[in-house]
């Protein structure tokens, strides 16, 4: 079985950072980040990751839900939301590119090891 890569798409690179250390904490390959949907379709082309977590809010022309809908589209790879944004709108956005999770921030290590554990095993 081929090793799981993580590739994290978050526009605070001090939050990537966080996440991506408690990612390799936890055993996880992590193979990059991204800060913006440009950068993130880029990198994913090149790295072709096991699984993307992504936050919704991006500066840039293309939110998050955009940027998933290219992935999966292009790439077909599963997408684990990470966001601070619970709107009923967007959450029924994110739902149409069928996400493998959602996870609301501030969040914890064992919300997140069990949200990517699911994702990966779905």
């Amino acid at each position: 079985m081929p090793e799981v890569t993580l590739f994290i798409v978050e526009d605070n690179p001090v939050i990537a950072d966080l996440i991506s250390w408690r990612l390799s904490e936890m055993g996880y390959n992590v193979a990059g980040t991204a800060e913006d949907s440009i950068e993130a379709l880029s990198r994913i082309e090149e790295i072709h990751p096991t699984l993307v977590l992504m936050d919704i809010n991006l500066p840039g022309e293309m939110d998050g839900i955009e940027v998933a809908s290219e992935i999966i589209r292009k790439f077909n790879i599963p997408i684990v939301y990470i966001s601070s944004i619970i709107d009923s709108a967007i959450m029924e956005r994110a739902k149409k590119t069928k996400p493998r999770g959602y996870i609301v921030k501030p969040f914890t290590d064992n919300q997140l090891r069990a949200t990517i554990e699911m994702a990966l095993h779905p």
